[in-house]
């Protein structure tokens, strides 16, 4: 009997896929064993180098980590990975529609590894379209591997129902099968604003594209801490950055929580009304009294936390003395010396935020996971809706 196939699919990059295929896992561990579960990323984007050289998707290796099926071959669990360069290298090629059916053909091979499984969990990439310049888009791939899809939604009324509008009409068109929707990363105060308009009701009248109803599986409030990167994170999205301290410290993995630039003479600067435990500080790293103040604030935070981070900006115009990096180790505080000037670190920073994703030491974000979908996503519909019978 071939496995139920589940297929991922969301309306951006970052809307949650990895996070609802862990959180669908842990759900279904209650009725399956680990080894009836099964796992694939079959078009990947963002790549991680394998300690033999292997180069995967980055998402496969953090459902290896935490999913508990003991058996996921990294090997062949991230089958085609659109690597940079990947779009200029197949549009050169004499013979596109021969590289199209080589990808597929790898698609296919590594599904066929997983026939003695009962659940396939398949996350997409990106949007929709992602993978459409090779004719792999999360639609294309959703048909290859005889998917029924759940597309992740964003949060709000008209911007969620303005996506459908777009993205469920694609999928139509390309003839994939929409089964149900789930709403990601509502504001915990709107949800029941947002289940009284957006009804299963309201999709069957709205979009009768498919033969079938649309089914909600669930409205889930974000999580203030699944959003927040650590000072590991942020560091890593600077193309130079010089490390102040020991970055393997658990220190490094905690999430941090809001950006604040320090801006102000120290004169005027009241870090207590400004600087809360878990703020990830900019300051220019010439800011000699401004920093000397932060940090004796930083000490009497000690019962209650610390300072998340430290980013020390302008790096490339002022060297960082001995003396001042030493105390800024002593202080325990996750800290990087970067080329980049205020504002432009403010903005990759930003982008950390925008953009985090969940990393291989993020216990504790796992278990606000699991805790999400216990409590918000609607189990038994998805059993009846896809026919599984534990």
């Amino acid at each position: 009997m071939a496995p139920i196939m589940i297929y991922i699919a969301g309306f951006r990059q970052h809307a949650g896929k990895t996070a609802a295929t862990l959180g669908l896992f842990s759900l279904l561990r209650r009725y399956f064993t680990p080894e009836e579960l099964g796992y694939i990323k079959p078009v990947g984007q963002e790549l991680v180098t394998l300690p033999d050289g292997n180069r995967i998707d980055k998402d496969a290796v953090i459902i290896q980590q935490f999913s508990g099926i003991p058996d996921i071959d990294l090997s062949a669990v991230s089958p085609v990975r659109l690597g940079s360069g990947f779009s200029k290298q197949y549009l050169s090629s004499e013979d596109t529609s021969r590289e199209t059916v080589m990808l597929q053909n790898r698609i296919t091979k590594a599904i066929e590894k997983l026939r003695h499984k009962k659940i396939i969990i398949a996350e997409g990439s990106g949007h929709p379209g992602v993978g459409g310049i090779v004719n792999l888009s999360n639609a294309e791939v959703s048909k290859i591997l005889n998917a029924d899809i759940i597309y992740l939604s964003g949060g709000g009324i008209g911007k969620a129902l303005d996506m459908l509008e777009v993205d469920l009409a694609y999928f139509h068109y390309m003839k994939s099968r929409v089964r149900g929707i789930i709403f990601n990363k509502l504001i915990p105060h709107k949800i029941d604003t947002v289940k009284k308009y957006i009804t299963e009701d309201l999709l069957r009248k709205k979009y009768r594209l498919f033969d079938w109803p649309l089914r909600i599986f669930g409205y889930l409030p974000e999580i203030d801490r699944l959003s927040k990167p650590s000072m590991k994170v942020i560091s890593g999205s600077f193309p130079n950055c010089r490390i102040i301290g020991n970055s393997k410290s658990k220190a490094w993995e905690k999430p941090c929580n809001t950006i604040k630039v320090l801006s102000l003479t120290a004169e005027y600067l009241n870090p207590e009304k400004y600087i809360k435990p878990g703020d990830v500080i900019l300051l220019g790293s010439a800011s000699r009294s401004r920093r000397t103040k932060l940090l004796s604030y930083n000490r009497t935070l000690k019962k209650i936390g610390s300072v998340g981070g430290l980013v020390l900006t302008c790096g490339d115009t002022t060297p960082l003395d001995p003396d001042i990096e030493k105390e800024i180790i002593d202080s325990g505080i996750p800290a990087i010396l970067v080329l980049e000037d205020t504002a432009k670190a403010e903005h990759f920073i930003e982008r950390s935020f925008e953009n985090n994703k969940i990393q291989i030491y993020d216990d504790v974000k796992i278990q606000d996971l699991e805790n999400l979908f216990e409590e918000h996503f609607d189990l038994d519909k998805f059993l009846d809706t896809f026919c599984i019978k534990p």
